[in-house]
């Protein structure tokens, strides 16, 4: 089956000096750094390898010279770009950035056959889910607690996604502040997938600057 690797960043966020984020986020070097090392990861345990496609989405940069050159050596070389400068709704919902972003990308992914879906700032330490994922035909996600999955890396059968992101709006999200988490599990589970206990990745705590399993 058509398999496509989605690494959804946002990777240039500067740190508001007049106003505040919603929601709270890692700036400027920091983050930057944290993408570095998440894309090293990557390539340390070949995850490109598995996948007909690799597409990196950003929406804070319009073209692929403002992204960083040493960090843009870490991806394939056939890597496409989606990237656009617009991340007001990510600043209010993190949930909701992400929903916006497949939205407006749905169509490129729309030809695949299977998509997962991984945010680059997590550092990968194992590739035992999405080989289990690549060689079934279930959606595969990790399950953070009882009834709520991590939106940071899932496995889904392309039609499963497209239905998904076209049942839910970003304006839903943020102004009944609901967390993309529940939603997705509560979808999920109408479909054939697999719900797994298991932690492939380490999150950076950015307010104690350690990372902790994900």
């Amino acid at each position: 089956m058509n398999s496509l690797l989605i690494l959804n960043s946002s990777i240039i966020i500067k740190k508001p000096i007049l106003s505040f984020d919603n929601i709270k986020i890692e700036y400027g070097k920091k983050r930057i750094d944290s993408y570095k090392s998440g894309f090293t990861a990557l390539a340390e345990f070949k995850i490109y390898s598995n996948f007909n496609s690799v597409v990196l989405i950003d929406n804070t940069v319009k073209k692929i010279s403002s992204l960083p050159q040493d960090m843009l050596s870490l991806l394939p070389k056939n890597t496409e770009f989606l990237l656009r400068k617009k991340n007001k709704v990510g600043r209010k919902n993190k949930g909701a950035g992400m929903l916006e972003a497949l939205k407006f990308n749905k169509e490129f992914f729309e030809k695949y056959d299977k998509v997962f879906y991984f945010e680059p700032r997590l550092i990968i330490k194992s590739d035992s889910f999405i080989q289990d994922f690549i060689s079934d035909n279930s959606n595969y996600f990790s399950l953070e607690s009882h009834q709520r999955v991590k939106s940071g890396y899932f496995g889904s059968i392309s039609k499963d996604l497209i239905e998904f992101v076209d049942k839910f709006d970003t304006k839903q999200l943020i102004d009944k502040n609901l967390h993309i988490e529940n939603i997705m599990y509560d979808f999920y589970a109408q479909k054939n997938t697999q719900f797994k206990n298991i932690e492939i990745s380490n999150w950076k705590n950015y307010l104690s600057n350690l990372y902790e399993p994900y």
